[in-house]
């Protein structure tokens, strides 16, 4: 299920007042490199640096902060998003220091994104929806539609899954674009209403939702859009099991993409036409459309498409009794998935990436907004002392900077679990010890949870480690993911965990614990085997004064996982008093 975008975040002139400027050329130049960032990335970033390494003393630090922000979106429309990420980093941090609200909701925004195309999914929302409300202070309708989609968008991620959220969100942007007359994006939206009720088994009215996006947009005559259209409205059909009239859309659309000349297009009605021909019975009709996109995402490398094809082709094949190649694709499928396990779990290393370039970026701009400051006083000479200081810093910073990165690198290491990207036991409890004297100051609850996974030995016996090395890396996932921003998790050792919640009562840790609980039930092991379906048993504890020490709390969190255990497991209880 593909989910459409037809709001760009509005770069250009209009949206660019981020209060006075240095001078009308500065202005002009901050301007011209956001209109140049969406057409002509490569330009936008050759002007972006050039405006950068002009470290003259009459910088405006807020058109520097600009021109990063430029650079950064030029940065992603060129497909690099991990410097992109970077540069809105130092934006945020920059627009905040200098107390500029438009720029910070932009930067913001494009911030949140790529957060949530990283898997930083907690991180994403609280950016996207601060971004919202700013927007919302600044009066810009339009900037408030592009939040509202991203925050619609990340809601109905499969990895998040929350639906509902999704779809209150997609209704209001549907009632704006209806009043303000915006058909394309009135049919963007219908479309993605449809795509979110499909992921809920809501068939019927995601067939009505698509079929009004299908309406708008052939009274727009975009063909591309139709064609998009037929192939999603064809797949809703075709699990109803309305086979005719699935095929007959996917011909149609198949038409139009050839017709265009558009390959990506054209591969992704060749899956769901072979998914459908499959779901039809008509197994080896379905295996030339399959393999014709296993073609075109196999030299793309598109992992995401290659699972789905990868799946369809076993079930085609065993259909043909070809069951040698059925299980071939089914490993296929199965390498396909670890790789893509592998990026998900590869994203705290792009997160201490950005980090490090971010201080280091605040610290060359904190010496610029000085020597502004100190501009109309300072003498000749003392330029020329400053610049020698600089240059020395920066000698020095190139020399450091190999050696502090691998630092922070070998440190993340000793503190984090190798498996599963957690804090090890040793970096959970310097936090909570942390956490609990912060409690004890200032008066406020916390409470931990420790959770097991239920039967593992019987997974590792039954299944082999490697198995059991997935169901950790994906209960630990679903687990990070149900948790608040702040709320830590950490593999304590084998299938145990144990969980920080900050300012947190019993009663609301149970809730969170029962959250957690809710996450790992839904984990889809069946890749693994048929069968598999983790649970966990959680206990859970909170701190008062006759449990005063961490060990006493993580004890009687570690007693009521046990009750939790006895009581047959996939439970939540609560420490006695």
């Amino acid at each position: 299920m593909i989910l459409r975008r037809a709001i760009p975040l509005l770069l250009a002139a209009a949206s660019l007042a981020y209060g006075p400027p240095a001078n009308a050329a500065d202005d002009a130049e901050a301007e011209r490199c956001m209109d140049l960032s969406a057409s002509d990335p490569a330009a936008a970033l050759k002007m972006a640096e050039a405006g950068l390494t002009q470290q003259g003393s009459q910088r405006d630090p807020r058109h520097l902060a600009r021109l990063h922000l430029c650079k950064g979106h030029a940065l992603l429309m060129s497909g690099k998003r991990e410097p992109a990420i970077d540069e809105f980093q130092l934006t945020v941090s920059e627009a905040e220091r200098l107390q500029d609200e438009a720029l910070l909701a932009h930067a913001l925004l494009l911030r949140g994104e790529q957060r949530g195309n990283n898997g930083q999914y907690a991180d994403a929302i609280a950016d996207l929806k601060r971004g919202y409300e700013l927007e919302v202070k600044l009066g810009d309708v339009y900037n408030q539609n592009y939040a509202l989609s991203a925050i619609a968008t990340l809601y109905a991620d499969s990895n998040v899954k929350d639906y509902e959220q999704a779809l209150q969100y997609y209704r209001k942007l549907l009632t704006s674009h209806q009043g303000r007359n915006e058909v394309q994006n009135m049919a963007v939206t219908h479309f993605n209403i449809a795509s979110t009720l499909e992921k809920m088994a809501q068939l019927d009215a995601a067939q009505e939702a698509f079929e009004q996006a299908l309406a708008i947009d052939r009274k727009r005559g975009v063909e591309a859009d139709v064609a998009e259209d037929q192939r999603a409205l064809a797949v809703v059909l075709s699990k109803r099991g309305l086979h005719v009239e699935a095929l007959n859309l996917l011909d149609q659309a198949l038409r139009q993409r050839l017709r265009d000349k558009d390959e990506d297009g054209a591969a992704a009605v060749r899956l769901s036409r072979g998914a459908a021909l499959r779901r039809a019975g008509r197994h080896a009709q379905a295996l030339p459309d399959l393999e014709a996109a296993r073609g075109y995402y196999g030299k793309e490398d598109n992992l995401r498409f290659l699972d789905k094809i990868y799946e369809e082709l076993a079930l085609a094949q065993s259909g043909t009794g070809n069951w040698r190649e059925a299980y071939a694709a089914r490993g296929e499928q199965m390498r396909v998935k670890q790789e893509l396990q592998k990026q998900l779990l590869d994203e705290r290393s792009s997160r201490l990436r950005v980090q490090f370039h971010t201080e280091q970026a605040q610290r060359n701009n904190e010496a610029l907004a000085q020597a502004l400051s100190a501009a109309n006083t300072i003498r000749r000479w003392q330029y020329a002392a400053l610049a020698l200081s600089l240059l020395a810093i920066g000698a020095l910073g190139v020399m450091m900077r190999r050696q502090v990165r691998q630092a922070r690198r070998m440190r993340d290491l000793a503190l984090t679990d190798e498996l599963t990207r957690l804090p090890n036991r040793r970096h959970f409890l310097e936090l909570a010890r942390g956490a609990l004297e912060q409690a004890q100051r200032d008066g406020k609850p916390l409470a931990f949870a420790a959770l097991d996974i239920d039967h593992f030995k019987r997974i590792n016996d039954s299944y082999g480690h490697a198995v059991g090395d997935v169901v950790l890396q994906r209960v630990s996932h679903a687990a990070r993911l149900a948790l608040r921003p702040g709320d830590v998790i950490g593999r304590i050792g084998g299938e145990e965990f144990l969980v920080l919640l900050r300012g947190t009562s019993l009663d609301q840790a149970m809730g969170a614990a029962e959250r957690i609980r809710e996450a790992v039930a839904a984990v889809d092991c069946r890749d693994q085997a048929p069968e598999l379906k983790p649970s966990i048993s959680i206990g859970v504890a909170a701190y008062d004064a006759l449990a005063g020490t961490l060990e006493l709390i993580c004890k009687r969190a570690d007693d009521a996982l046990y009750r939790a255990k006895a009581n047959g497991r996939n439970r939540v209880e609560a420490a006695l008093a």
